[in-house]
């Protein structure tokens, strides 16, 4: 299915009559995809009808990097020279729509998908039209990823789980050997074999100990790092991709204890996590075959149990963030959220997101992270699953 069929399915699945997207300067990235990445100065509406050929609203002075058959096959162009003419366009080609899409969210609760400036989208409710986030249709073109992405991230999952199994045993072998290891000692571990694997990340992944790990971005550095001894709750995050365009991260947290046997009051809580990870992946499995599922829903399983153990005023953070091809773990499609924010968008085939539920108490910090990839209606842990705390010099 090409992009153009994309547009047409989900105006169709959405009851409306247009998706109207507004840019300057290519600051949207989905109009870029369609006219590629050119010299446009102007204020531009790029407009997909559900009926008709799309068109695009564009300045006179544009159109030398529009007027081309690349273009010109898939879009007419709308040209204006004055502002006037501008809303007038419009107001003459928007009049038959009673609801069309624009990109915005839900109380502007979600700036990655926030893009439509506050004039437009309010211009075009003065033409009493009716208008509805386009976050499910974004999703399908910058956070749904194909085959040879899947593999790569797959790779990088495979990899990234061995390396923190090397930085386990590598506070071990220090431990054992002086006593004591710095966090940012096995931080840079953790980094360099990244790169020994061929895998870059956005930024250093985050080893922390008790009352640091407290901090969800916590993160040693050269001048600011504890030391990990006997006795300490160790919170490893680690997140890395395969240096290639088409590559998706992989993101997981994994905790370890120093000592041969881990304490009950540190296991029972990460058994609260790992009950809330499966809670999410049984809801998952159940109403997906089912029913559009959305963000928001999976946040609210995991949440709720962790509440009812009475941790619920110290998980800070939501649930899960999307994972796509892009240059941060952090990517633009759904997020497992009903905290930070209310994330209304559907969970589809295709899509990545981390399930990561934490517990941040005083006296230390716990995290859990998977990455679930959706294929078939179904839920793949491909970031693995902890089971039980490392004890560390078992």
């Amino acid at each position: 299915m090409n992009q153009y069929e994309i547009v047409t399915e989900e105006l169709e699945k959405e009851n409306v009559d247009a998706w109207i997207i507004v840019d300057y300067e290519n600051r949207n990235k989905t109009l870029v995809s369609f006219l590629g990445n050119k010299m446009l100065t102007r204020k531009i509406f790029l407009i997909f009808p559900k009926k008709g050929k799309p068109y695009i609203i564009c300045h006179s002075i544009d159109t030398v990097f529009l007027n081309e058959q690349a273009i010109l096959e898939h879009f007419d162009l709308k040209i204006y020279h004055t502002w006037q003419e501008m809303l007038e366009l419009e107001r003459q080609h928007f009049s038959s729509y009673k609801r069309v899409l624009m990109d915005i969210s839900e109380n502007g609760l979600l700036p990655r998908i926030s893009l439509a400036d506050y004039g437009s989208v309010e211009f075009v409710k003065s033409l009493g039209i009716e208008v509805l986030s386009s976050g499910n249709l974004l999703q399908r073109f910058n956070a749904v990823y194909g085959q040879r992405s899947y593999e790569l991230q797959l790779k990088a999952c495979q990899l990234a789980l061995q390396i923190k199994e090397e930085a386990f045993l590598k506070i071990k072998q220090e431990i054992l050997s002086h006593g004591e290891v710095e966090e940012y000692q096995i931080q840079q571990f953790i980094c360099r074999r990244f790169h020994e694997e061929g895998m870059v990340y956005d930024d250093p992944a985050i080893v922390a100990i008790g009352p640091n790990a407290s901090n969800p971005h916590y993160g040693p550095d050269e001048s600011h790092s504890s030391l990990i001894r006997e006795g300490d709750v160790v919170l490893i995050d680690m997140w890395a991709k395969m240096d290639d365009p088409d590559g998706v991260y992989a993101d997981i947290t994994w905790m370890g204890y120093v000592g041969k046997e881990v304490p009950s009051v540190v296991e029972e809580r990460f058994q609260i996590l790992k009950t809330a990870i499966d809670k999410d992946m049984e809801f998952l499995e159940k109403n997906l075959p089912l029913r559009p599922v959305y963000g928001y829903e999976v946040d609210d399983v995991g949440r709720a149990y962790i509440q009812e153990k009475g941790y619920g005023d110290y998980f800070t953070h939501r649930t899960g963030h999307s994972i796509a091809v892009d240059v941060s773990p952090h990517g633009p499609g759904v997020n497992i959220d009903n905290y930070e924010s209310h994330d209304t968008r559907e969970i589809v085939d295709g899509v990545t997101f981390s399930l990561e539920p934490g517990i941040y108490a005083p006296d230390f910090g716990m995290r859990s992270e998977t990455d679930v990839y959706i294929k078939n209606r179904k839920p793949y842990a491909v970031g693995g699953r902890q089971e039980h705390v490392v004890a560390i010099l078992k």
